[in-house]
């Protein structure tokens, strides 16, 4: 009987150890594939936010300048405050800002979900900058409208588009008909040149990150050209996505 007891008694210690390490097997697995699933999801959301904002930048791209006014607004002395100029706002690197601008020719909702009227210039903003509802920075639009006279509602804080936005970058490319044909040019830059330059199309950039923290930190390679930038290799606890695209001005 004490033969047989601890023969039990073994078979037991033996049994318990196999469960232990098949246990710790299927944690280890289970945490593998949580972490796996993690990555995932956020390269998905990065991604989804991201060709969503250009989606939205692009329907407004197709507007502007619609009505015979300058999709950039450059001949609007009355917006001169807020036109599009680079390295304007926060961000890393910093970010630039965009406004763009049309003639409704019915009744529209700006980015804000305020009615615009017919016969109405529609002006909207688009730069990053911090909002309390995320530690990050956020992509918001400002818009307003002008009439004969006057403009208004422009220039305050707008309403937040995007979260977890790093940066917004923005080129210009000229249309042929301008010296520098086919070049891509920085707000600044176009701003030195005349209100009359023709614009054809925008390369649009945003730098995204996810809105959850990994596991453990992961090293992010960059596109080898993200509009001309460098954004250098990245290790850090956050999914990162650089998205760029460019868009036609039909109007411009």
């Amino acid at each position: 009987m004490k033969s047989q007891t601890g023969v039990a008694l073994a078979e037991w210690l033996l049994a318990s150890v196999i469960g232990i390490i098949l246990m710790m097997a299927a944690v280890a697995w289970l945490s593998s594939s949580w972490q796996l699933a993690l990555a995932q999801r956020q390269a998905l959301q990065t991604a989804n936010a991201g060709q969503w904002a250009l989606q939205r930048l692009r329907q407004r791209a197709e507007w502007a300048g619609f009505g015979g006014v300058h999709p950039l607004a450059l001949d609007n002395a009355r917006v001169s405050a807020w036109l599009s100029d680079n390295n304007r706002g926060l961000g890393k690197p910093l970010s630039d800002q965009l406004t763009l601008q049309f003639l409704a020719d019915r009744a529209v909702l700006d980015c804000e979900g305020t009615r615009v009227l017919s016969g109405q210039v529609l002006v909207e903003r688009y730069f990053v900058r911090a909002d309390s509802s995320t530690s990050g920075w956020v992509l918001a639009c400002d818009a307003g409208q002008c009439d004969a006279n006057t403009c208004s509602r422009l220039g305050d804080a707008g309403i937040a588009l995007l979260a977890d936005v790093d940066s917004l970058q923005v080129l210009y490319g000229l249309a042929p008909s301008d010296t520098l044909a086919g070049a891509y040019i920085d707000a600044s830059a176009l701003r030195s040149m005349s209100p009359a330059t023709r614009v054809h199309s925008l390369r649009i950039g945003l730098f995204l990150r996810g809105s959850e923290l990994l596991p453990r930190k992961r090293r992010w390679q960059p596109p080898a050209d993200w509009l001309g930038i460098s954004l250098g290799s990245i290790t850090d606890a956050r999914a990162h996505r650089a998205l760029s695209q460019t868009l036609e001005l039909p109007n411009g």
